[in-house]
């Protein structure tokens, strides 16, 4: 019989070796969870190092775009303008203005001419598609009609077309009510003319350029058609590419930036949209197609086709201030040749210097006051932003119209541009710095016509009633369509607009008013049914603009109001020192 204590020791033995096992496993796991942490600490701080190294790539990013948008900024202004001296010098030449040149002058002035706006095409194109990819080109929506803007983009290219002898057909295979949707109407006006640009530009004479339209309930289908060489189908995709062309020898014989359909392509896809090309099944040639979705709403009017404004002569004195020489010569000059005296100041302490002295002599001695400042932006010294701000405080001059001459197109002006009557992009087309400028002045002389846009024919007869005695002459449309139809017939002086119409609505009027070279800076009252964001309020600016609420405001303050407006332009044009 085993004794007691040899028991114990075996039990003790066996307790000793199960202690030894599990502190064994103990420290296995142990040394297992130590491999983990280790593992997982190495993770974390690799994964901490990519954090970095990523947010230092995406600093280093956010720098080169800075730097790339300082770039193109730099670029738009310093190549633009010298190129708005070069255009219009060329163009005063060319007309003859300063003396007859003969003819082999004059096809040198033709070649240069040709190779400027050239140089300005691929200029435009390249800040276009930087702007677009970089975000910095923001769509305006709108509700608009494809078969109008297809319209308007074949009205556009008539004159090309008829110069290479291509004639265009428009047709429309889908029904009235399905051809709306929603897009910015001047992007997708630079796709349809930059489209029939090509497709003209290819064709040979007495070929026919065909635009189809068609729709199904989800989306739209626009097809441009040529009776061209055609694209081998191997560059049926490149030629989206950038600085593409069919043919090396495209270039320099058909002209083009060989970035057109690039542009195209990034606009459309903005929409949400597709493009794409292809030969024609029947024969020869290319068929571009274009495709949109759109939405069941069809409700609101198309936009007008662009109407241009005659050029009539000028008189008044105008103070023309930039720092770039060429820019002064050029516009001095094409003003002097319709009619107007010229002030040149070549900075902005220079320009208020000469409209404080200009207006001291003008009331000591009755000398002829001045009508307008033509002012740069982008100078040394004052910018043009600060000029305008030392002009507007000073009683002297703060009556004195200001148009802004800039590379920065007028729909990017900024908020505070409200004390400006108008906007000229360079390079500027000689007609539409004159249109701008007459209408500008013509504004000065007192509003004799206002522009009653609403819908509610009591409401408007109300308001017509309240004008009947102040000498104010005023005109009344009922639906946008009206209004449209009536600044076709001549620039109104000021518009009373409400929003809510029944073919539209006053953002729409107001985009298309913006296009239009004699509109785009009316003075505007919107007198609407509810309470204007600030965003909105950026989107309906005109000229000078004010806002009011149906629910706040009487019948008899709108008139009070634009009378008040009526009075202080007049006062402006009478006593510009006033």
């Amino acid at each position: 019989m085993t004794s007691l204590p040899s028991i114990l020791l075996g039990l003790l033995a066996s307790a000793v070796g199960i202690l030894s096992i599990v502190t064994l496993r103990l420290a296995a796991t142990g040394r297992r969870q130590r491999r983990a942490v280790e593992h997982l600490t190495d993770a974390l701080n690799r994964a901490r190092q990519e954090a970095e190294q990523q947010k230092s790539k995406l600093v280093q990013r956010s720098d080169l775009d800075s730097v790339k948008d300082e770039f193109i900024s730099t670029v738009s202004h310093e190549l633009r303008t010298p190129l708005t001296s070069i255009r219009g010098a060329l163009g005063l030449l060319s007309a003859g203005l300063l003396g007859n040149v003969d003819a082999k002058a004059h096809n040198l002035l033709r070649i240069a001419s040709t190779n400027t706006e050239r140089l300005i095409r691929l200029i435009n194109d390249i800040l276009d598609l930087e702007r677009m990819e970089s975000g910095r080109a923001p769509l305006n929506l709108r509700r608009c009609s494809i078969h109008d803007l297809a319209r308007e983009a074949a009205d556009t290219m008539t004159s090309m077309a008829d110069a290479a002898q291509v004639r265009m057909e428009l047709s429309c295979y889908a029904p009235r009510d399905s051809i709306y949707f929603d897009a910015d109407p001047d992007r997708i006006l630079q796709v349809l003319t930059n489209l029939l640009s090509n497709a003209i530009k290819f064709s040979p004479p007495g070929s026919l350029v065909s635009i189809q339209i068609d729709a199904n309930p989800d989306s739209l289908l626009l097809k441009v058609v040529d009776q061209g060489r055609g694209i081998p189908s191997d560059k049926l995709e490149t030629i989206f590419d950038r600085f593409q062309q069919v043919e090396s020898s495209d270039a320099s014989r058909k002209g083009g930036t060989g970035l057109g359909l690039a542009i195209c392509r990034s606009i459309v896809q903005q929409h949400s949209g597709a493009i794409w090309a292809g030969p024609n099944p029947s024969g020869a040639g290319t068929t571009l197609w274009v495709q949109f979705s759109r939405s069941a709403r069809a409700s609101d009017a198309a936009l007008p086709a662009l109407v241009a404004s005659p050029i009539q002569r000028g008189h008044g004195l105008i103070l023309v201030c930039d720092d770039d020489p060429g820019i002064r010569i050029v516009v001095a000059e094409q003003l002097r040749q319709h009619g107007y005296d010229i002030l040149e100041a070549r900075s902005g302490e220079e320009a208020i210097a000469l409209a404080l002295r200009h207006a001291s002599e003008a009331k000591e001695h009755s000398y002829p006051v001045i009508s307008a400042v033509l002012l740069d932006l982008y100078m040394p010294g004052l910018s043009g932003w600060e000029t305008l701000q030392q002009l507007k405080l000073s009683p002297a001059t703060a009556s004195i119209p200001v148009v802004i001459l800039s590379v920065v197109p007028p729909r990017d002006r900024p908020v505070r541009a409200a004390d400006v009557q108008g906007w000229v992009q360079k390079p500027f087309n000689e007609n539409l710095l004159l249109a701008e400028l007459g209408r500008v002045l013509k504004t000065q002389e007192g509003p004799g016509q206002i522009l009653l846009v609403e819908d509610d024919d009591d409401l408007a007869q109300m308001i017509v009633a309240g004008f009947e005695e102040t000498g104010v002459s005023i005109e009344h449309a009922s639906s946008r369509q009206q209004a449209v139809d009536r600044c076709l017939l001549g620039p109104p002086d000021l518009i009373i607009l409400d929003l809510t119409l029944p073919d539209g609505d006053g953002f729409s009027l107001v985009d298309w008013l913006r296009r239009q070279p004699a509109l785009r800076t009316l003075p505007l009252v919107v007198y609407s049914g509810r309470e204007i964001s600030e965003p909105e309020m950026v989107k309906l600016r005109l000229g000078p603009t004010q806002f009011l609420t149906k629910a706040k405001v009487q019948p008899w303050e709108v008139e009070e109001l634009v009378l008040a407006m009526v009075h202080r332009l007049r006062s402006t044009a009478a006593d510009p020192a006033a």
